[in-house]
C-alpha cells in the first residue's frame, strides 16, 4: 500500500513536460521581445509610421477584392445577387456615377491598384531607412564596445570571434531585418484580407483560414527545429573562417618558410565542411513547405468549388462571380504564405547572429576598469611600483610584492628570463590591466586616479611585434593623430630613419605594403620609434624593441634610443642584455619578483642571476 501511496500520477511526467515546456516558450519569448526591443530602442517612432503603411498596404490590398467582385457580377450581369455586407458600400459609389457600373469599379479598382502601388513603395522605402538606421547603430556600438572593453577582452577572444562580431554578423542581422519587415506587411495584408474574405464567404474563409493555420504551423516547426540550428551552425563555421584566415595572413611569412601550407587548407575546408555539408538539407527544407503550400491550395480551391456547386446546384453560375472573388483573394494570399515560408527560415537562420551580437554588446565582464577624472600634466617624480600583485582571472599570481622605481629622466631597465613577468610590467605601466595589489605612483598619485589618456598623451611605446599598417611612411609615424611635417620630419631625423626615407622615390608618402612588408623589420622598427617621438614624450617604454633584429639593424636602432634617452625617464624592457648596460638602474626579475637590482657593474660584481644571464646572452 505505501508504495501505491508514493507511487508518481500516471500524468505527473507529462505534467512536468508540459509545464517545462511553457517555460521555454515564455522564456524563448520573453528573450525575443528583450533582443527587438533593444535593436529597436530609440526608433519606436519610425516603427509605429512603418505599422500604420503596412496597414494602409492592407486596406488598398483588400479593397481590390471589394471591387472585383462588382466587375464580375455586372459582368456576368447577375441581377439581385451580390454580397450583403458591401451593398451599401456599391449603392454609395453608384449614386455619384453616371458610368455604366463595370467602368465605374474598373475606374475604381484601377485607382486602388495605383494606390497600392504607392503605398507599396512608401513602405520598402521606409524599411529600408529603419534597416539602415539600425545596421549603421548597431555597427557603431559594436565598435564603441571593442574601444570601450578591458584590453583582457582582446586576450581572451579569438580574432576570428571579434571580427565576426564587428564585420559579418551585422550582414546576417540585416537580413533577419529585411525579412522581418517583409513579413510584417504580409502578415497585416493576410489578416485584412482573411477579415474580408469572412463577409465574402465564411466557409471559404475557414478553410483557407485552417489550411494557412496548418501550414504556419509547419513553417514554424521546421523553422526553430532546422533553421536556427543550421544557422548557430552557420555562425560557429564564419567564424571559424574569420579566423584560420586571419592567422594565415598574419603568419605567411613563417608558414611559406616550412612549406606548411597544405595545414591551412585542411583547417580551412573542415570550417567550410562544417555547415556546407548541412546546406543541402537546409535549402530543402526552406523550399518543402512552398511546393506543399501550391499544392495545397489548388487542392483547396478545387475542394471549395466542389462544394459550393452541390450547395447552390441549382443556382451555381450566380455564385461564379463569388468564386473569382474569393480566388483572387487566395491568390493574393499565396505568395505571402510562400514568402512566408522563406522570411521565416532566413530570419530563424540569422536569429543567432542577433542573439550573439546582442549578447556581445550586453557584455559587462571587460568592462571592469574604472578610469580616473585627475589630469595628468606633466611627470614631476619618479615612477614607482608599491608592493605591487597580479593575477589574471582565477590563474596562478604572476607578479608578486613588486617594488620597483622607475627614475625621472634616466634610463631604468628590466631584464630577466622569458615568463618572468615583464611584459606583465608593461601592461600595468600602460595600465592595459588594473593591478590586484599595490599601487603604480604616478607623481606620487595612483594611476587609477588619473585619466588615462592624459598619462598615455605623455607616453612614447615602442614593442617587439611593430604594428605598420598599408599607408604611407608619412600615414605610420603621425598615426591616426595630426602632426606638420616639421614634427614627422624632427622625429624621423631623431629615430635615425630619416635619410632612409629621402632615399626613397616618394619619401614620407611611399607606401610601406601590408604589415609593412616594403621594409626591414630595422626600418619598421626606428619607423616605430619616430612614432614613438613625434608624440614629443615624457616617459618612453620600450618593449623589447631591438630583440628581432640583426646586429647591424640593432646598432643603429640602439643608437636612436641612447640619443632619446638623454632628455626622457626611459624604461626598457629587454633580453638581450648588451642593450641596458648603460642603463642608470636595472631590475633583474624572476617569476614575478625582482631578485635583483643595481648598475650593469654592481650586478656584474654580485656574480647573481644578472651575472648568469648576461654570461649566457650578453
Amino acid at each position: 500500500m505505501d508504495s501505491l501511496k508514493n507511487k508518481p500520477a500516471p500524468l505527473s511526467g507529462l505534467n512536468m513536460t508540459a509545464r517545462s515546456l511553457v517555460q521555454r516558450t515564455i522564456a524563448g519569448y520573453h528573450d525575443a521581445y528583450s533582443i527587438f526591443d533593444f535593436y529597436s530602442r530609440g526608433l519606436k517612432i519610425q516603427l509605429f509610421i512603418l505599422l500604420f503603411f503596412s496597414i494602409a498596404l492592407g486596406i488598398m490590398e483588400t479593397t481590390q477584392i471589394i471591387l472585383l467582385y462588382p466587375i464580375l457580377n455586372a459582368s456576368f450581369d447577375f441581377k439581385g445577387s451580390g454580397l450583403e455586407f458591401f451593398d451599401p458600400l456599391y449603392s454609395f459609389v453608384l449614386t455619384y456615377s453616371s458610368l455604366p457600373e463595370v467602368v465605374t469599379f474598373c475606374f475604381l479598382f484601377m485607382a486602388f491598384v495605383v494606390l497600392t502601388f504607392l503605398v507599396t513603395i512608401i513602405y520598402n522605402g521606409l524599411s529600408l531607412v529603419l534597416t539602415r538606421n539600425i545596421i549603421v547603430r548597431t555597427k557603431r556600438m559594436i565598435f564603441s564596445k571593442l574601444v570601450s572593453n578591458d584590453y583582457r577582452f582582446f586576450v581572451d577572444t579569438k580574432q576570428g570571434e571579434v571580427l565576426f562580431n564587428t564585420i559579418t554578423s551585422p550582414s546576417y542581422i540585416y537580413q533577419f531585418l529585411d525579412s522581418a519587415t517583409t513579413l510584417f506587411s504580409n502578415v497585416v495584408v493576410i489578416l485584412t484580407i482573411i477579415l474580408v474574405l469572412f463577409f465574402i464567404s465564411p466557409l471559404g474563409m475557414v478553410v483557407l483560414l485552417g489550411g494557412g493555420l496548418i501550414f504556419l504551423i509547419i513553417v514554424k516547426e521546421i523553422g526553430n527545429r532546422v533553421s536556427y540550428s543550421i544557422g548557430v551552425v552557420q555562425m560557429q563555421s564564419v567564424t571559424s573562417e574569420n579566423a584560420i584566415v586571419s592567422q594565415y595572413l598574419l603568419g605567411i611569412r613563417q608558414i611559406r618558410s616550412v612549406h606548411n601550407d597544405s595545414f591551412w587548407e585542411r583547417q580551412y575546408s573542415s570550417a567550410l565542411n562544417t555547415y556546407w555539408d548541412k546546406y543541402v538539407r537546409y535549402r530543402f527544407t526552406e523550399r518543402l513547405p512552398s511546393a506543399l503550400l501550391m499544392m495545397v491550395f489548388f487542392l483547396g480551391i478545387a475542394m471549395l468549388v466542389i462544394i459550393l456547386y452541390y450547395m447552390y446546384s441549382d443556382r451555381f453560375l450566380t455564385i461564379v462571380p463569388l468564386i473569382g472573388t474569393f480566388a483572387f483573394s487566395a491568390l493574393k494570399i499565396l505568395p505571402r504564405l510562400m514568402t512566408f515560408s522563406s522570411l521565416n527560415f532566413i530570419m530563424m537562420n540569422n536569429y543567432p547572429s542577433l542573439k550573439k551580437v546582442y549578447s556581445f554588446l550586453n557584455d559587462d565582464r571587460y568592462s571592469t576598469m574604472q578610469n580616473g577624472t585627475k589630469q595628468f600634466k606633466m611627470l614631476e617624480s619618479d615612477i614607482v611600483f608599491d608592493d605591487v600583485g597580479f593575477s589574471y582571472h582565477d590563474r596562478q599570481e604572476l607578479i608578486g610584492n613588486l617594488d620597483l622605481t622607475i627614475h625621472q629622466n634616466k634610463v631604468t631597465a628590466l631584464v630577466g628570463h622569458s615568463g618572468s613577468g615583464k611584459s606583465t610590467i608593461i601592461s600595468l605601466l600602460l595600465r592595459y590591466y588594473d593591478v590586484s595589489d599595490g599601487r603604480i605612483l604616478f607623481n606620487g598619485t595612483d594611476i587609477r586616479e588619473y585619466d588615462i589618456e592624459t598619462i598615455l598623451a605623455r607616453v612614447g611605446y615602442v614593442s617587439q611585434d611593430t604594428f605598420i599598417f598599408n599607408a604611407s611612411i608619412r600615414e605610420n609615424i603621425a598615426f591616426g593623430s595630426d602632426y606638420s611635417d616639421e614634427q614627422i620630419i624632427t622625429a624621423a631625423q631623431r629615430a635615425n630613419i630619416h635619410s632612409f626615407i629621402m632615399s626613397l622615390p616618394d619619401k614620407y608618402d611611399s607606401m610601406v605594403g601590408e604589415h609593412g612588408l616594403k621594409l626591414s623589420g630595422g626600418e619598421k622598427q626606428r619607423i616605430a620609434i619616430a612614432r614613438a617621438l613625434v608624440r614629443e614624450p615624457e616617459i618612453l617604454v620600450l618593449d623589447e624593441a631591438t630583440s628581432n633584429l640583426d646586429n647591424e639593424s640593432e646598432a643603429i636602432v640602439q643608437d636612436s634610443i641612447n640619443q632619446v634617452a638623454e632628455t626622457v625617464t626611459t624604461f626598457i624592457v629587454a633580453h638581450r642584455l648588451s642593450t641596458v648596460r648603460n642603463a642608470n638602474a636595472i631590475y633583474v626579475m624572476s617569476k614575478g619578483r625582482v631578485v635583483e637590482c643595481g648598475t650593469h657593474e654592481e650586478l656584474m660584481e654580485k656574480r647573481g642571476r644578472y651575472f648568469e644571464l648576461y654570461e649566457r646572452n650578453g
